[in-house]
């Protein structure tokens, strides 16, 4: 069993985890709970799943809340910090995880406004929840935030291609904020795995899953609760300095040619 001390390292903090109502969020939310965060869940449209999440946080003694909100909506992410602040304290850690549909197909076969609504879309969603969450963090000289990515960004597939060019604009911009909100205390790391199984990903044909998973090095399918023990890392106070990193969740794929 894991020491109880860094267990519960986050005790105290809030954290705010965007898309949480499944997949990558929703193990991110448990897991930021276990290390004794309070933890807002947003959602954008299925409350019930919220909801679900929220309820075995606290069958399991942790403490959080559900919020709908369009994270690609200023005002909207203005009023869920404001009601995460009033039921607990300020965001202390930002996991900007929520997942917007894209089109598929090559890239030169696309309309440029479905390439501009993908890239649109992860961009103002990290930049309305930083901005958000910022000021109460400068105040406290200390945030934690935690952008989650795709390994398409840096090996991109065919037809994949706007959403890693959206990705990759993330990316860019996680790393760009690590200089600038460093002196403010701030820490911006980024978290990029490689093809998770979620409820999501269960249409892709288990052939290709397979394949996947033999042609990693750990030959193990990744899941999401493997993903929310790095965001629950970069959280705590082991990763005080750690600021424009990308940790790769991958079981040693991007090793492979």
């Amino acid at each position: 069993m894991p020491d109880q001390e860094i267990l519960r390292q986050l005790q105290g903090k809030v954290a705010l985890v965007t898309g949480a109502s499944r997949g990558i969020g929703a193990a991110a939310a448990k897991r930021l709970a276990q290390s004794g965060a309070s933890v807002v869940i947003n959602y954008h449209q299925n409350r019930d799943a919220a909801q679900k999440v929220l309820d075995k946080i606290e069958d399991s003694g942790g403490r959080g809340m559900v919020f709908q909100a369009d994270v690609t909506r200023q005002d909207q992410v203005a009023s869920m910090i404001e009601a995460a602040r009033e039921k607990f304290s300020a965001v202390d850690v930002l996991v900007n995880n929520a997942y917007f549909p894209f089109e598929v197909g090559q890239l030169h076969e696309l309309s440029w406004e479905s390439l501009h609504r993908a890239v649109e879309h992860e961009l103002s969603a990290f930049y309305n929840c930083v901005q958000a969450c910022l000021p109460q963090m400068a105040e406290k000289k200390s945030g934690k935030i935690i952008v989650v990515s795709t390994r398409l960004a840096q090996q991109p597939l065919p037809r994949m291609g706007a959403y890693a060019a959206a990705k990759s604009a993330l990316e860019s911009m996680a790393n760009t904020m690590a200089i600038e909100l460093g002196p403010l205390g701030i820490n911006v790391n980024v978290v990029t795995p490689a093809f998770t199984l979620t409820d999501a990903s269960m249409i892709m044909p288990e052939a290709f899953r397979e394949r996947v998973r033999e042609t990693r090095p750990l030959k193990k399918h990744l899941y999401p609760e493997d993903v929310a023990g790095a965001i629950a890392f970069l959280a705590g106070s082991e990763a005080n300095m750690l600021t424009g990193s990308q940790i790769l969740i991958t079981g040693g794929s991007h090793l492979q040619l």
